[in-house]
């Protein structure tokens, strides 16, 4: 090992040498930097020597450093304290950069100051992101000055995916050092500017040190502390930083690039299978992109839980969810959502991080195009069409199960142009293109960046030709690497490599919001002569893009032409063909976003999955251009898209009490329910459902229960602590027509219905409700109106009081028992009673979770995240007009809750509680265990 004065000699000749290649290279900054880590305080301290370029065109008199470990330094005010809680392990914690000192190159004090950041990613914890260090003299364009900086940073305890220490493990990507970046872009964009870095770290001799860096050395140990040089071939953009003493690592190689996968007890099968993935992604991506600009990688697991993958130079953040439940519940039940992920983060080691670019205005340079690498990769070893995520499954009883409730899953279909017609449906689509503060839907961001933002590359790719756009990203790999690209760069970039002017494109879907669907609409085809002539009729709405055609012949071949805008006067192709065309599909590659695919086919497809289709057939799933329905020996249902469903379902009634010889005459009396739900756009849904219950077949006697419920809601721009302009769902009206009771002679009526949610600052909704009978129908009028609100208290952290209180009453003498209230919701009271008035109330406490991140496996079928007791008192009392239970004394109970949250596949999660209810006041009480489970959350 080298000695720490050794250290010191090489580092300056180091910095002075890669100083000489920056002039010659490219203009960047060189830094030189030496921090300790302090783990019984969360903080590395330390100095750095930058070698400061001056990058711009004008002399300047002041450098400007970025210190984005500010920008968690205080808690988001606009949010309630509550809703934070689940970041922090032990209650807020603040993330921080402070400085201690700034000297010029003979270790003269320098003037420093202070600065907010500009409001451009968020409005809150602004103070002190910028050091502005005032210069020994004026610094001319591309000229350098000498600056030391002390400096120290804190890593938040926090359960996150960066910037913080969980389990012992520390992580943190971008900016633990103050960073040099142009004062411009700080009020109209986020850049990080690539340098050249050295750093000497020093940790505790227990603690493991992965960082994304070329060379990473150990050099001594000396007292019980280790130190580390890390250093890089290349500029880079950060030095990501991953230490802790459970980390250990397995290695490989490829193409000469180092390949180490680290990772927390349990996860080394993980790590063995992603050096496996990483490999055959890197080959991909470079053999079709360009070089891949390092000579290290290291992938690690984060000790975070979640379905996350984060990059940074030479390093792949991963989260543990997907460690944990890889196999589970079925052998390689993950794996291939495993490998798109990583092939998306190794994606950003060509764009977004080794090409940069401006993260706020124009993230599509590094999320949109790590997309298109990761699904063309995805889909060119996997299939771009049929069921791809969990197909590769092998037989067996709970691979059944996945495979009959998700293996239609196709990747880009569900998890890029699902959520693109989602974002269309709702109407938060705007320009791609944008800074963060202009947005008019901050809803939507995620969604135009990424799944959007693939599908305006992959319509690039139909509009270009796949060879020139790959000539493209080659050339920009060349050319801007360790640069920041932009959008109009990479446009004419495009433009050269493919002939072809694209401003009208990029203005339409990266600067506009265009909307594309094209359809066919019907075709003729007449006879003559042993041939045939096809006339097709096309509508396009939208920008011209070509779009192919494929036709198919009675004799199953096919026939494909471009149509575009050029090609004929009208919206008409013709084909000549040997055969009579059976039926026309336009867009059959899917390459372009089309809004509707479901009329890019004639005739329209409908697909009816049913007993005989026979075993081997696939689950015909969600299509995004198709139909679904559905028929079982008890049921029938159909499907669009999300936009709307309905089902019939009729299965023989039987009564709890039913003895033996009713059994036999079970097919008597039937219980039909039906419904009808649709999402028609951000404001307005539609759901109708019906259920008859004890339906005689015979005599047509049996109970009812129908409604018809119209749903808007009415937003509100509250402030979320993020630029931009958030829609929140603050008001919900509801307007129900139903019919309750007899079947021979239900009750018909109305309800109105006003809702407000206060849930991101005040953690409080409040509903009040009309119910009346309709005027002329049914039996003597009837009307009640009822009021609830339920509010979250913070006692502490994890600690919580929910109380919820209701009121109603009946407005006029007459109330149908049907229509009484009742507080159902009692467990130790078997027989509340019915009333024309009620009050109630519940206040239940929620204590700290007695485990919290467990991921405690049970027979691999799941495992155990949280486990958690709460304690609660509920009742109230029910009066007026009882004519079932007539006691209308007060009611109260108290008791006590278990609640065990588990996984499920992909991502959702159950709760599962086990309850005990002790009557304290009111008649005919007794003890009571029961059990609730709640659906995926």
């Amino acid at each position: 090992m080298r000695s720490m004065w050794g250290t010191l000699a090489l580092g300056l000749a180091l910095c002075l040498m890669v100083a000489v290649r920056a002039d010659t290279a490219g203009d960047v900054s060189c830094y030189d930097v030496r921090v300790t880590l302090d783990p019984s305080e969360g903080t590395l301290v330390g100095s750095q020597k930058v070698d400061y370029v001056n990058d711009t065109d004008v002399t300047i008199h002041e450098a400007v450093f970025a210190l984005l470990g500010n920008r968690a330094a205080e808690p988001n005010p606009y949010l309630h304290p509550a809703i934070l809680d689940s970041q922090y392990v032990d209650g807020f914690d603040p993330t921080w950069t402070r400085i201690h000192g700034v000297t010029d190159a003979g270790g003269l004090p320098l003037r420093y100051g202070l600065e907010p950041l500009p409001p451009t990613q968020q409005t809150y914890s602004l103070a002190d992101g910028i050091l502005t260090i005032v210069l020994p003299a004026p610094l001319e364009p591309r000229d350098r000055v000498t600056l030391n900086i002390e400096f120290e940073t804190h890593f938040a305890h926090a359960i996150a995916m960066d910037n913080c220490v969980y389990r012992d493990t520390f992580i943190w990507r971008f900016g633990w050092n103050p960073i040099a970046v142009p004062e411009a872009t700080l009020s109209s964009g986020f850049v990080l500017p690539a340098a050249d870095y050295r750093v000497v770290l020093t940790v505790p001799e227990a603690h493991r040190v992965f960082a994304g860096a070329d060379h990473q050395t150990e050099l001594e140990t000396i007292a019980g502390l280790t130190t580390y040089e890390l250093t890089n071939d290349t500029p880079v953009r950060s030095v990501p930083l991953a230490i802790g003493p459970d980390l250990d690592v397995v290695s490989s190689a490829w193409n000469g690039v180092e390949l180490e996968a680290v990772y927390l007890p349990g996860g080394e099968a993980f790590a063995r299978l992603s050096l496996s993935y990483i490999a055959e992604i890197l080959a991909h991506h470079s053999e079709r992109f360009g070089p891949l600009g390092y000579r290290r990688l290291v992938l690690v697991e984060n000790p975070a839980p979640g379905f996350y993958g984060m990059a940074a130079d030479g390093m792949i953040l991963v989260g543990r969810s997907l460690v944990q439940l890889k196999d589970m519940p079925a052998l390689g039940a993950y794996d291939r959502l495993i490998e798109y992920l990583l092939a998306h983060e190794a994606a950003h080691l060509w764009w977004g991080i080794g090409i940069g670019a401006d993260f706020d205005a124009e993230n599509w340079i590094s999320e949109g195009f790590a997309e298109y690498l990761s699904i063309t990769y995805f889909e060119e070893k996997h299939g771009g069409f049929e069921p791809n995520l969990v197909s590769h499954l092998g037989p067996g009883l709970l691979e059944d199960v996945i495979r009959d409730g998700y293996g239609y899953l196709n990747l880009r279909q569900h998890f890029s142009e699902l959520p693109y017609l989602e974002l269309l449906r709702m109407d938060f689509d705007e320009a791609i293109v944008k800074p963060m503060a202009r947005l008019d839907y901050l809803n939507g961001l995620t969604i135009r960046t990424y799944s959007k933002g693939y599908l305006v590359l992959r319509a690039l790719d139909a509009l270009i030709g796949r060879d020139a756009l790959r000539a493209a990203l080659v050339e920009a790999n060349a050319g801007w690497r360790g640069s920041v690209l932009s959008v109009d760069e990479f446009r004419r970039l495009a433009e050269e490599q493919s002939g072809t002017d694209l401003s009208t494109f990029f203005n339409d879907w990266l600067y506009g919001d265009a909307r594309y669907d094209v359809s066919v609409d019907g075709f003729e085809t007449v006879a003559s002569d042993g041939s045939f002539t096809t006339t097709i009729e096309l509508r396009r709405d939208g920008p011209e893009l070509p779009v192919l055609l494929r036709v198919t012949l009675d004799d199953g071949s096919t026939a494909e032409m471009t149509w575009t805008a050029d090609c004929c006067a009208t919206n008409e192709m013709v084909f000549h063909t040997a055969a009579p065309v059976r039926s026309v599909h336009v867009d059959p590659n899917e390459m372009l976003p089309d809004s509707d695919r479901f009329n890019n086919h004639f005739p329209r497809r409908i697909l009816v999955e049913h007993p005989l289709r026979g075993g081997d057939a696939p689950p015909i799933g969600m299509p995004l251009d198709a139909y679904a329905i559905r028929v079982s020996p008890t049921s029938i249902s159909g499907t669009f898209r999300t936009d709307h469903s309905w089902a019939v379902m009729a299965i023989p009634h039987i009564d709890e009490s039913a003895t033996y010889d009713d059994l036999l005459d079970a097919f008597r009396t039937w219980d039909v329910v039906g419904y009808f739900a649709a999402n028609v756009d951000r404001s307005l849904s539609v759901s109708a459902s019906a259920s008859v219950t004890s339906l005689d077949i015979s005599s047509g006697a049996g109970e009812v229960d129908a409604r018809l419920t119209l749903q808007t809601l009415g937003f509100t721009h509250p402030e979320t602590g993020s630029a931009g302009t958030y829609w929140f769902p603050a008001h919900r009206f509801d307007l129900t027509l139903g019919a309750l009771g007899e079947l021979s002679g239900p009750i018909p009526y109305v309800s109105i219905g006003y809702g407000r949610s206060d849930a991101l600052k005040l953690y409080m909704d409040s509903t009040v409700a009309l119910r009346a009978g309709i005027p002329g129908l049914g039996p003597a009028p009837f009307a009640t109106v009822e009021w609830t609100a339920v509010k979250r208290f913070r006692l502490a952290h994890l600690f919580y009081l929910d109380v919820s209180v209701a009121a109603g009453t009946s407005l006029l003498e007459t109330l149908p028992t049907e229509f009484m209230f009742s507080m159902e919701s009692l467990h130790a009271f078997s027989l509340p009673p019915y009333g024309h008035r009620q009050i109630s109330g519940r206040a239940a406490i929620s204590f700290p979770p007695l485990a919290r991140n467990l991921a405690y496996p049970i027979l691999n079928l799941t495992r155990v995240e949280d486990v958690a007791v709460g304690a609660y008192a509920q009742g109230g009392r029910t009066w007026g007009g009882c004519d079932l239970v007539c006691e209308s004394g007060v009611r109260l109970e108290v008791g006590g809750l278990l609640t065990v949250v588990v996984d499920g596949f992909l991502g959702g999660r159950y709760a599962l509680s086990l309850g005990y209810a002790y009557p304290l006041v009111g008649p005919d009480g007794e003890e009571s265990v029961f059990f609730e489970f709640v659906a995926p959350f």
